[in-house]
This record gives structure tokens, C-alpha cells and sequence, in this order.
């Protein structure tokens, strides 16, 4: 799915320590907040007038929105039981009457959110007397991999047999593993006691973003509520960019612990903070009191550090050499802006045999978002971060190495900023529109690529997936519009054609609510409010962009399109625009793809695919796994034996392609790619309850080639060939509507 949460820095995903269970409370029970009732009336009246799809608050819709919550609290069907359902049930047809009244009724939502946290209480006691029970694991039974369509359990014995089988599975993955039992045991109980503990950490504002995104999801699947923290997050994955110490942090026994350190940044530059010390307490300024943050979860933690570029924020930590825990130091960072390079453009060299046996030098820059840092350039700054920018910057480093053709690798890439895909499109056209845009009432607007200027005039190809999205799309589908390069790819990309605007809530609460609460409270509403439509009139909603030669994918088997999403907004078409067509691509398809096929048939990494894919089919569709030792052994047993046998042949296996050259952005300047942050150059720790092998037991790492950019680069390198040899003639640019000889029948 598209709903990917980027990891930004300093936030990564919650590690809490295990407690003793006297030293855990059975949660609160939750209530509204003040402002909630209002928030919530906000966001509904909001959906109702100004969503895209001109749905209406009614009694269907508020199914929508009863079937998208109960799913969030409990997808798998794990903790409530049956009697749960049939109370929650006679509510499913109110929810628009409890959304529609202002303040809003948030009774029910908290009902069903408090039974939850309740049951997942209950669950995490029951399941650690469980963990004192013998487990047969040579028993012949299965375990039910996904639930959400079964029954639920209608009572708590059958409940607790579910929950039998799911930790049987668990130590049988432990077991093959080779965990030593003791170990395992210990890994289950923290494990379980730290659902406990998470679940006690839940608060209000939990609440309402759930039970909101909720109610966006019954409009379309990308509308959603974001309370403040995650708007704030939500900013810095679009700019790229923060104003904190620059460095990745993690829970753990407890302690908040430095994972890695930004290059540049202020704790690296202090010269007086490591990967792996530990934060203990956090003050403001130079003369603020302490806060302790032991056992604090980790996003207040990550509040308390981050702070507008220029203040101060003081550290009290335990160093990573320190020889007990009670050796601490103080550390003053004055707060800067930290640029995020995770997502960030980034190219390289490809060699690959050409015609006659000479080397032919490709590009490819992969770009994994589309990004803006909107605030520095409303602010002036003539450095301001963007995709446009950087792609400009990359394109100019790899002409200046004499490449004779480009990828834009964007099989990654969900989405961003929509003024990005249309900038970069217009790098490669030298002007012209690129993307048609209907907002709810019909009206219709023609963006243009804003620059006359043509910044790369060669060979083209854009590399795409199903998870290419949105402005991904935007782009993809003007190449191919224009027939300006070629489009590779898996079957479809995502299909996620539409556009979500970001409201900002705060101000729209009544003066009462913004006086008693200054801060902001109300969070955000990202809501659908426009649609995509190519310059060639079809929409990239649902259907995605096809590529000009397909590509099979490992996720071709997967339902993870736009099309298999819940409320997706259908397919349509509106006029074309006008626009020139380059006739550069077209009339060589026939050729690109029959040479296409022909390789990918000779390839054993492809034929690897589709033996995994038929596995995992017939995996789907047993929907059962063995909780029988024996056969996992058996089982595990063939499968390494096939893996082992793949391994054998990629270490003999001569890449076709060879790699010359990897460069990146810093300060604004393209560089040779080094290691941009400094982490722990030990060995990474295992994940949890994952079991390193000695070195003598170690299996030897290797490396599975990129197959499907490989097959994308000798498309490409095919259609310089074609080009270059004048193979099916290739016609200056003219208009869409001149029938194109290269396509007559």
C-alpha cells in the first residue's frame, strides 16, 4: 500500500523495556478531550463539502467508516470476541449521526478504543501465563495466517487457543532459528510485557487520529487525520529537512539511544556525543530545568530535542564507554537545520556491451520522492532543497561523463510534490503542458512546464513499479504521452491519481477552544480534493500508467495497486490537451519488447520469480502453517536447499553491467557517494529474537543482482542501437493529432 510512514529522523519505531507485571497498570479508561468533539465536526464538515468524490455523510458511509475503524483496532481478529462485534454492530449505521452534530459525539469511538486497549490487557496476561504452559511441538496442528475474514472468537477459551498457536509459531521460528529455549522464553515475555506497556502509553490523541483517519479511509483510501506530531512529521518529509541536533534515536531498557549521527550536524559536530550513548534527561536552554526521560515514550522524547534552528537544548547523557550507568555528562547543542539525504536523489554509471562491442556509459538516478522544501523557498533561500534542483544538478555530473543514455529510476518513488514531477518532466521537453487537474465541481487546469529550457536531450527511459505513485505517475505518463522516452516497468504503476491538500485545523476551532488551548491541538486534515488526468485525457487513478515494455515484477502476485485498495476512486477520461509529439519511442516498441522477452526468458533470476510466486500462491491459498516441528524442519530444509542452489549460481554469475561511478548531493554540490551517517561500526545487532550465527556456522552473504534494473538498461541500450541505426524512422515532433506513419496499420 501507498500508506508508507517514512522513518524520519529522530523518530524511529517504539522499543520499550520489559516490566515486571507489578510494575504495569491495567490502562485508564480514555475520555474526549475538550477540543475533540470539535475537531472531529471540523473534519467531517470538511469531508462532506470539500472531498472530491461529493460524498455525503449517510447511513452507507458511516458503514464505511464503522468497517475501516474496527479493522484498524483489530485487522487480524485477535482481541475482541464476537460478543464485542455484536454490541459495536447496532452502532454501525449512527456514525454520521454522532459526526454530523456539532460538538461532535465521540462516545462510541472511545468505546470501542477502550475495549480494545482493555482486551489487549487482558490478552498481554493471559498470554504471559501461557508462556509458563508446556508446548507439544510435535502436535499436528496449524495456525491460521490471516484472520481477517474469519469468525470472531466467541468465547475466551477459544480465544486463548488462538493465541496458543500464534506463540507456538513464534517458537518454532525461534527453534529453527536455533534460539536456546531459555532465550526464547525470555524474548516471548519481554516481547508481550512491552505490548502491555505500549498499550498503557496510548493516550487521547491516539483516539482521535485513528478513529479520524478512519473516517478519511471511507471517502477515499488517501485522505487521513494527522494530529500535530504527525503533521510535524508529515512537514519534514516533504521539505526534507528539520531544525533539531541531527541524529536517529531508539527506545531501549528504557534509555533513549543515539542510533546515528548526521553528518554536519550539531551532535556530530559537538565532538562530544556517539552512536549508542544514552539520553537520560533533556532541558531547554542554557539555564532550563532537567526533564528525565528514562522510560518516557519515544516521540515526547524526540519533542522535547527538536526546536526551532539557533535555539539551545541541553543533554544529560550516559556515555557509550561509560563504565557504570551512573557516569553522565552534560552536552549543550544550539538546534540547526539538518537535512535529510535517506530519500534524496542520488545517481550513477552503468557500463554495459554495446553495438559492436564497445561500451556503451548509462545514467541512473534514482529518485525515491518527489521533494520541496517549500519553506526555505517562500523564505528566499536561494539553496532550497528540491528534486528538480538536485536531478538538474546529477544530470549535468553525468553528461560532463559522457553518458549515452538515462534512467529515472522511480520504482520506489510513492509521490511528493506535485510542482516537482512537473519541473522535472520539463528537464526533458522544451515546453508544454504535463498534467491535467479536475477539482470537484468539474472545472479543469492545464499545468505547463514553466521552463522553455531543455536540460537533457538523449536517450530516455523512466523505470516504474507498482509502488510509482501519484506524482511518479504525473511524470511517467507525459513522457509517454509525449513519446519522449521509453517507460519500463512492471505490469501498472500504483494507480494513486489524485491529489490531497493539507488543512491545518487549529484556526478553525471556535475562540473558546483556541483560547483554553494555544498550542496547536486540532492537528491537520490531508483530504482528496483534485484528480489527475494525463495530456493524453485518461486519468492515472486506478489504472496506473503501463509501461511501453513490461517487466515482471516480484509483486505482480501482490494486491498492493490502487485498484485493490478500499473506496478507491474509479478510472475516467477527460479531452486531451495539445501538445507535441516527439516521436522518438513508439514505432521501436515491437522490436524493444520481443528482444525484451526473448532475454527475460534465458534469465534464471526471472524464472526464480515465478517459482516464488507460484509458492507464495499456493502459500495464499492454503492460508495454514504447520505447527508440527518435524515438517517446518522438512520444509525449511527444501527451501534452503533451493536457496543454497540459486546462491551457487550467483556467485558464478558475471554481471552483464558493470557499475562505474556512484554520486550524491552535499551542500548543494555533486559528490562521489560516501556513508552519509555515522552509525555503529560494530556489527548490527540482531532483531529481536533473530539469532547470529558463529562465523563458522555463518552462511556467506550473497548478493542478489538488481535483475530488473539490469533488463531496463538493455531495453534502453536496444533502443540507442534502434535509434542510432535509423531502424523504423524516427519523425521530428508534430502534433498528437497527426497520425504517426510509424503506427499505421
Amino acid at each position: 500500500m501507498i500508506f508508507r510512514k517514512t522513518l524520519f529522523l529522530l523518530l524511529l519505531s517504539l522499543t520499550v523495556p520489559a516490566l515486571a507485571d507489578a510494575d504495569i497498570k491495567p490502562p485508564q479508561q480514555l475520555k474526549p478531550i475538550e477540543y475533540q468533539p470539535y475537531v472531529a465536526s471540523l473534519v467531517s464538515n470538511y469531508l462532506s463539502i470539500y472531498h472530491y468524490s461529493g460524498l455525503d455523510l449517510n447511513n452507507e458511509t458511516a458503514k464505511r467508516v464503522y468497517k475501516e475503524y474496527l479493522e484498524t483496532l483489530d485487522y487480524n481478529r485477535l482481541f475482541f470476541l464476537e460478543s464485542d462485534i455484536q454490541e459495536f454492530q447496532a452502532w454501525q449505521s449512527e456514525f454520521d449521526d454522532y459526526l454530523r452534530v456539532i460538538p461532535a459525539n465521540l462516545s462510541k469511538a472511545y468505546v470501542m478504543y477502550n475495549r480494545l486497549r482493555t482486551r489487549v490487557d487482558q490478552r498481554a496476561d493471559i498470554i504471559l501465563k501461557l508462556l509458563d504452559g508446556e508446548f507439544d511441538l510435535e502436535k499436528d496442528e496449524t495456525y491460521q495466517l490471516d484472520r481477517s475474514k474469519a469468525p470472531y472468537a466467541k468465547t475466551e477459551d477459544e480465544l486463548n487457543d488462538l493465541w496458543r498457536r500464534r506463540l507456538k509459531a513464534e517458537m518454532l521460528r525461534f527453534t529453527l532459528q536455533g534460539t536456546p529455549k531459555d532465550e526464547m522464553m525470555d524474548i516471548l515475555r519481554k516481547r508481550y510485557a512491552r505490548l502491555k506497556r505500549n498499550n498503557s502509553d496510548l493516550d487521547n490523541t491516539d483516539v482521535l487520529e485513528t478513529f479520524l483517519a478512519s473516517v478519511c479511509r471511507s471517502f477515499d483510501p488517501h485522505s487521513s487525520y494527522l494530529k500535530p506530531i504527525t503533521k510535524e512529521n508529515f512537514d519534514i518529509e516533504m521539505g526534507h529537512s528539520l531544525e533539531g541536533i541531527g541524529a536517529t534515536l531508539r527506545s531501549e531498557g528504557g534509555y533513549t539511544v543515539i542510533t546515528a549521527l548526521v553528518k554536519g550536524g550539531p551532535a556530530y559536530g559537538s565532538g562530544e556525543i556517539a552512536v549508542e550513548d544514552k539520553i537520560v534527561a533533556v532541558a531547554q536552554g542554557t539555564d532550563g530545568e532537567w526533564e528525565d526521560v528514562v522510560d518516557l515514550r519515544l516521540d515526547k522524547v524526540v519533542q522535547k530535542i527538536r526546536g526551532p534552528k539557533g535555539t539551545k537544548v541541553r543533554l544529560n547523557i550516559i556515555p557509550a564507554k561509560a563504565a557504570d550507568y551512573s557516569e553522565t555528562k552534560e552536552v549543550l547543542l544550539v538546534r540547526d537545520k539538518v537535512k535529510i539525504t535517506a530519500m534524496d536523489a542520488r545517481a550513477e554509471i552503468r557500463e554495459v556491451e554495446g553495438p559492436n562491442q564497445q561500451t556503451m556509459r548509462l545514467g541512473v538516478i534514482e529518485i525515491p520522492s518527489f521533494y520541496m522544501d517549500t519553506q526555505a523557498k517562500i523564505a528566499g533561500d536561494p539553496n532550497y532543497k528540491s528534486t528538480t534542483r538536485d536531478v538538474r544538478k546529477l544530470i549535468r555530473k553525468l553528461e560532463a561523463e559522457k553518458i549515452d543514455g538515462l534512467v529515472l529510476d522511480l520504482r520506489q518513488n510513492g509521490g511528493g510534490a506535485l510542482d516537482e514531477a512537473i519541473e522535472l518532466t520539463g528537464l526533458f521537453i522544451d515546453e508544454g503542458p504535463v498534467v491535467q487537474i479536475k477539482d470537484l465541481n468539474g472545472r479543469i487546469r492545464v499545468n505547463h512546464d514553466p521552463d522553455e529550457n531543455t536540460v537533457y536531450t538523449g536517450p530516455l527511459a523512466v523505470l516504474t513499479s507498482v509502488f510509482s505513485a501519484s506524482a511518479s505517475e504525473i511524470l511517467a505518463g507525459a513522457i509517454q504521452d509525449y513519446d519522449r522516452g521509453l517507460v519500463i516497468g512492471s505490469k501498472s504503476t500504483h494507480g494513486k491519481g489524485t491529489v490531497q491538500n493539507v488543512f491545518s485545523l487549529q484556526a478553525s476551532l471556535n475562540k473558546q477552544m483556541r483560547r483554553a488551548f494555544t498550542e496547536d491541538v486540532a492537528g491537520a486534515l490531508k483530504m482528496t480534493t483534485l484528480k489527475f488526468y494525463r495530456i493524453s485525457g485518461g486519468s492515472t487513478q486506478f489504472k496506473g500508467v503501463v509501461p511501453d515494455v513490461v517487466i515482471p515484477s516480484p509483486y505482480d502476485d501482490l494486491e498492493v495497486g490502487e485498484e485493490n485498495l478500499d473506496y478507491a476512486l474509479a478510472w475516467d477520461e477527460i479531452k486531451p490537451a495539445e501538445y507535441k509529439n516527439y516521436r522518438m519511442v513508439t514505432s521501436f516498441e515491437p522490436m524493444l519488447r520481443t528482444n525484451s522477452a526473448k532475454r527475460i526468458a534465458k534469465e534464471t533470476e526471472f524464472q526464480y520469480l515465478k517459482e516464488d510466486q507460484k509458492y507464495r500462491e499456493e502459500q495464499r491459498k492454503r492460508n495454514a502453517l504447520t505447527l508440527k516441528l518435524s515438517e517446518r524442519k522438512a520444509e525449511r530444509e527444501r527451501l534452503e536447499k533451493i536457496e543454497d542452489t540459486r546462491n551457487e549460481a550467483r556467485k558464478v554469475r558475471v554481471s552483464p553491467i558493470k557499475v562505474n561511478g556512484k554520486f550524491v548531493l552535499e551542500n548543494d554540490q555533486v559528490v562521489p557517494e560516501e556513508e552519509e551517517l555515522v552509525t555503529k561500526k560494530d556489527e548490527p545487532a540482531a532483531e529481536e529474537g533473530e539469532v547470529a550465527q558463529n562465523d563458522t556456522d555463518k552462511k556467506e552473504d550473497v548478493e542478489i543482482p538488481d535483475f530488473i534494473l539490469e533488463e531496463g538498461l538493455f531495453v534502453l541500450r536496444d533502443y540507442i542501437r534502434l535509434q542510432s541505426e535509423g531502424i523504423a524512422g524516427v519523425i521530428p515532433g508534430t502534433s498528437h493529432k497527426e497520425k504517426n506513419p510509424a503506427l499505421a496499420p
